[in-house]
């Protein structure tokens, strides 16, 4: 299946799969950016999908308002309620902002949760992006003019070819080759 994410086709970024489990022992998992620095990280969230040891009853996976959130009346979202014999994995393409944590509400589990770790690369002023194209067309001369030095035309000396027979004259050679082989074998 592929889906694009971004609303800009040529907007450049890198995406790496990401995982988790949610049982009872472990019922809340917080994702956090791997990447620090200027790059812009989304989450998506690809599939939910129950284990193969899951018993016969209602598993909800849900997310957690942030913590350092304010307003204390922000409640979790639920995301999936799966049961084995009804529902046993969702797809979806939601689209998250780190830190996210999501929580099994109710069930043991197991219960994977899998996406993507996306990262996109702030476009350049148009600024920026002309000064590295500057550089860019300066490494480019520099290279260039290395070439020049290695090979020279006034170095190389110049090699007469020889010549080749046209066709009608090849095939009258050989014709005359011919009649006087049958002429010596008479």
């Amino acid at each position: 299946m592929n889906r694009s994410r971004s609303s800009t086709p040529d907007k450049a970024g890198t995406a790496t799969l990401w995982g988790c489990e949610l049982n009872q022992e472990k019922r809340t998992w917080t994702f956090k950016p791997q990447k620090e620095g200027k790059q812009d990280c989304k989450v998506l969230l690809n599939t939910i999908c129950l284990g193969e040891k899951v018993k016969e009853e209602m598993n909800l996976v849900e997310i957690l308002p942030p913590a350092s959130q304010e307003d204390k009346r922000t409640k979790p979202i639920i995301v999936a309620s799966l049961q084995a014999s009804v529902l046993p994995m969702v797809m979806m393409g939601l689209e998250l902002s780190p830190p996210v944590t999501f929580q099994l509400r109710a069930g043991l589990g197991p219960v994977f949760l899998s996406g993507q770790e996306c990262y996109e690369i702030p476009e350049l002023s148009w600024e920026e992006e002309e000064e590295e194209e500057e550089q860019q067309s300066e490494e480019d001369d520099d290279d260039d003019d290395d070439d020049d030095e290695e090979v020279s035309l006034e170095e190389t000396p110049v090699k007469k070819g020889k010549r080749l027979a046209s066709q009608k004259q090849t095939s009258v050679a050989k014709k005359k080759k011919v009649e006087k082989e049958e002429e010596a074998a008479r």
